[in-house]
């Protein structure tokens, strides 16, 4: 069902020095390819320890014959490891980061961002969100229905989980310039449909935090994001976890197989 190659690639404008990306096709769906930066940044002690837009973004993939691919790399006394498995049964894959404490000393705010991104799937551009869906304040909807004008840049627009805040207002953020918008996400899945609304894409995290959705005309991507591991004491391993749904039908048919995947391995949330 999946066709999974790591490659390295340099992006124009954002990425030019280059960078690994696992390449996703599916088949029946010619001419779409989609990108998974797994990671785009790793955090430890609350900090950005490595990230694909600079130092060195080269990741050494491994496949284990089973399709199964795995990358590791040592941070100071941290191990961590990124997995991503296949599962053609669910129409999914299973992505994972593992971090381990080698050292001596607590260990704290561990974290991860993953970046899904359409940037080669035509199909599954949204020129103005559309048709990227995520259930806001209890309702699924598409995302050119919030309030992307009081942004910082209209492309970039964040979702805090429910009860995260109790601001409705938008809270512009300059540094990376995006907003955080009133809406909460009430799910962890954010997808994107084809053209047609034949086929869709989803990615969801467990332990959500947050929803990001970059629609600018040089990166298209959607993200769901996780709660930061809080500690790890010396030789502790904690794991963060993720998938990727791909189907055939619109947002409601890739809720539903998202559902029936994670009952039987995690509790969505």
């Amino acid at each position: 069902m999946f066709r999974i190659r790591p490659r390295d690639r340099s992006y124009y404008l954002h990425r030019p020095d280059g960078c690994t990306v696992l390449t996703i096709e599916r088949h029946g769906w010619k001419g779409n390819e989609f990108g998974l930066w797994l990671p785009e940044t790793v955090v430890v002690d609350g900090e950005i320890v490595w990230c694909n837009w600079r130092g060195d973004p080269h990741q050494d993939w491994q496949e284990d014959g089973d399709g199964r691919w795995s990358w590791a790399i040592e941070l100071d006394d941290i191990e961590f490891r990124a997995m991503l498995e296949p599962d053609p049964e669910q129409g999914s894959l299973w992505y994972s980061h593992h971090f381990t404490n080698c050292g001596k000393r607590p260990r704290s705010e561990f974290g991860t961002q993953t970046c899904f991104h359409l940037v080669n799937a035509p199909q599954f551009i949204s020129v103005h969100g559309e048709r990227i869906w995520a259930n806001l304040d209890g309702q699924w909807t598409t995302t050119d229905q919030v309030p992307r004008s009081e942004s910082p840049d209209p492309n970039r627009v964040r979702f805090l989980r429910e009860g995260l805040r109790s601001e409705r207002t938008v809270v512009p953020i300059t540094k990376f310039p995006s907003a955080i918008v009133p809406e909460a996400a009430h799910h962890p899945l954010i997808v994107a449909e084809s053209f047609d609304g034949e086929a869709s894409v989803g990615v969801a995290c467990r332990g959500l935090k947050f929803l990001f959705n970059n629609n600018d005309c040089i990166l298209r991507c959607i993200h769901s994001e996780p709660h930061p591991i809080p500690c790890l004491d010396p030789g502790q391993t904690a794991t963060q976890e993720g998938v990727v749904v791909l189907c055939n039908g619109d947002h409601t048919v890739c809720q539903d197989q998202f559902e029936r995947a994670t009952a039987a391995r995690w509790t969505a949330g």
